[in-house]
């Protein structure tokens, strides 16, 4: 067996992708669909989708997941906070 075959780039891997890319996607996709102001919403779905997405990886014993993840949804929040104050303070 050749040494490093288990090791992936996390740049490369399509689990850690997924849970960067899809809670904030999840914002963007409203961003563009409804407006600026109504994308706050994107908050607790994808609050949601990210805590599937962690039980996910935690299943499979994948922790780049669960971290890329935990990233994810940390941009959304950034994301959607800037549009809840958009939205409700401008």
């Amino acid at each position: 067996m050749s040494e490093g075959v288990g090791h992936v780039i996390w740049w490369k891997d399509s689990m850690v992708i997924l849970g960067i890319f899809l809670p904030a996607s999840l914002w963007f996709l409203m961003f563009i669909s409804l407006s600026l102001e109504i994308a706050w919403i994107s908050l607790p779905c994808g609050v949601l989708i990210g805590f599937f997405l962690w039980l996910i990886a935690l299943g499979y014993e994948n922790p780049r997941m669960a971290k890329a993840t935990i990233i994810g949804v940390a941009i959304n929040t950034i994301l959607a906070s800037f549009s809840a104050y958009y939205a409700f303070l401008m």
